[in-house]
């Protein structure tokens, strides 16, 4: 089977680039943009999501897409459309003239109204994805951490083993629900061994369902450290975003905000029904990460 993975340089692709090679079962091109992408036994192809040619070349002879390029940090709220939202249907319509037949979508369990410019943005990709006349899955992951994973709960975990002090936004009363990056990506390869699954929107979840205040608990006590939680009222940290947005600074973006608050602890009963997921508990997760030679 011969595949096209977009976003390939993003951590959770070049996780998944790594399980698809451990068989001779997949033919992997990769749509290479900004930033460089160097795989062993992977065809390198230069484009984007805005250039039409490219993206034609791209999807030639192809016969599943895995998209997982999107833009999660920026600015302006029109570029989160012009990618995630325009981007996906310029890769739609490639598909379409190319005759892939398969379409996997990697979206966000932050695709919601309430998920920010971010999460509507994808939200809008999907939609464009469940009427394009394709074969499509569309796949929705928490909070992914593990190998090279270095935002989100990746950066949480570093915190918490580095420093005594841990900010918190709000309350820390709202639900995430971790998941291991091996957990996904082996999720990922099994959807692309199985034609038969297709039209269904799967929850890419953790097992356990925690607020950030349980996660951040539970990573102190796994990392064996004492920590104190420093809770920062969300107007505050609106405005200190703003603030920094005035000189464009990267250290946080206003959108992330919404994205973080809403909930993102959807079931995954429909996913384990259709496919053997298990996901790891956190404990578990990071013990892995440990055995692969990456510090906690």
């Amino acid at each position: 089977m011969k595949i096209l993975i977009t976003g390939a340089s993003c951590a959770l692709g070049k996780n998944l680039i790594s399980e698809l090679l451990k068989t001779e079962q997949f033919s992997i091109r990769l749509l290479e943009h900004r930033s460089p992408v160097r795989k062993e036994n992977c065809e390198i192809f230069q484009g984007g999501l805005q250039d039409i040619d490219s993206l034609g070349t791209a999807c030639s002879e192809i016969d599943t897409v895995v998209h997982l390029a999107a833009l999660t940090h920026s600015f302006s709220r029109k570029e989160y459309f012009k990618i995630n939202e325009e981007g996906t249907k310029n890769l739609i319509n490639a598909c379409k003239e190319k005759n892939v037949r398969r379409f996997i979508f990697v979206s966000s369990a932050a695709a919601l109204e309430e998920g920010g410019d971010y999460g509507v943005s994808k939200l809008r990709g999907e939609e464009l994805i469940q009427k394009s006349g394709l074969d499509w899955v569309i796949l929705r992951p928490s909070e992914v951490y593990g190998l090279e994973m270095e935002e989100g709960i990746g950066k949480l975990v570093a915190w918490v083993e580095k420093f005594p002090i841990i900010p918190v936004i709000g309350d820390g009363s709202y639900f995430l629900s971790p998941v291991s990056v091996n957990d996904v990506v082996q999720v990922m390869a099994e959807i692309l061994s199985n034609d038969s699954i297709e039209k269904e929107t799967l929850n890419l979840c953790g097992p356990e369902k925690m607020t950030m205040n349980e996660l951040i608990d539970r990573l102190a006590q796994i990392q064996k450290v004492q920590i104190k939680k420093i809770y920062l009222p969300i107007w505050f940290v609106k405005v200190g975003i703003g603030v920094l947005s005035i000189f464009k600074s990267s250290i946080a973006f206003a959108d992330q905000i919404p994205r973080l608050l809403c909930r993102k602890d959807q079931s995954i009963d429909k996913t384990q029904a259709i496919l053997p997921y298990h996901p790891r508990k956190i404990e578990e997760g990071l013990l892995f990460l440990q055995s692969k030679t990456q510090p906690i």
